[in-house]
């Protein structure tokens, strides 16, 4: 069992209609207590990814910090003259997985990614390192390191896969981009999950003399590339990075090469 304090800022968005209001902007229906979405651009790109959790009538929006001031500018440039009130909460963040009993919310992401924890004063027996590496073993993207937003679709980083955009839903802001490369197109471009051994220097990854992707991040034994999967070989070509095989994990859904 581990409890890990994260990087996270939690928004309090709260007043009259403000489920419909946000629902009308983010790539994911509200149905849940917690629900991961992000807003985007109206290209179709991620200014943040976000949990958006049920608190009596508001929402809290518990967002990487490194994104809360771009959050908070775009959402209030969509308020207008909505009665609706952005204002930041002294919380803390933290993430617990492995054993049972934890309180919190689970990560609807993805079942052993564990649960989310808020309060004040939390007492978190791990640093971040230690979750990093934790989601990094199931090949779950982080935009707070492994991408930068503003500049990556949904599908890029795996949101489709991770129960991050609802295609059946009304409008949100990108939709028209979103929706046109789910339907007509196969994603080019994944965030990719790997494992590998020994110390890595390159960031290229090769099939043959072939770069078919990037390293975003690793830690320890595991990393984050994006990966060109128009570009993955057919055969049982190994995939190296500094002449050394590397492993590409499953895809959040089960899904492999």
């Amino acid at each position: 069992m581990a409890i890990a304090k994260l990087d996270r800022k939690i928004l309090k968005i709260s007043g009259d209609g403000v489920t419909e209001w946000l629902s009308g902007l983010v790539t994911n229906n509200l149905d849940n207590h917690i629900n991961f979405t992000a807003l985007l651009t109206p290209q179709g790109k991620i200014i943040a990814d976000f949990f958006a959790i049920r608190h009596e009538k508001d929402w809290w929006l518990d967002v990487a910090a490194k994104y809360s001031d771009s959050l908070i500018k775009r959402l209030s440039m969509y308020k207008l003259r909505a009665p609706i009130t952005i204002e930041p909460l002294e919380l803390d963040v933290c993430a617990a997985w492995g054993g049972t009993g934890h309180e919190g919310v689970e990560d609807p992401r993805h079942p052993e990614l564990g649960r989310r924890i808020y309060g004040q004063g939390l007492d978190c027996e791990v640093g971040p390192d230690a979750y990093d590496q934790h989601r990094l073993t199931l090949g779950i993207p982080d935009s707070a390191i492994d991408f930068e937003t503003g500049e990556t679709f949904p599908a890029n980083t795996n949101m489709d896969l991770l129960n991050g955009v609802d295609f059946k839903k009304g409008c949100f802001v990108g939709q028209e981009v979103v929706s046109r490369m789910y339907r007509k197109t196969d994603v080019k471009k994944r965030m990719r999950g790997f494992s590998f051994s020994g110390d890595l220097i390159s960031e290229d990854i090769k099939a043959g003399e072939r770069v078919i992707g990037s390293v975003m991040h690793h830690r320890s034994s595991y990393g984050m590339a994006m990966i060109r999967h128009d570009r993955l070989p057919d055969d049982n070509t190994p995939l190296m990075i500094d002449g050394r095989e590397i492993k590409l994990l499953d895809l959040p859904d089960g899904h492999s090469t």
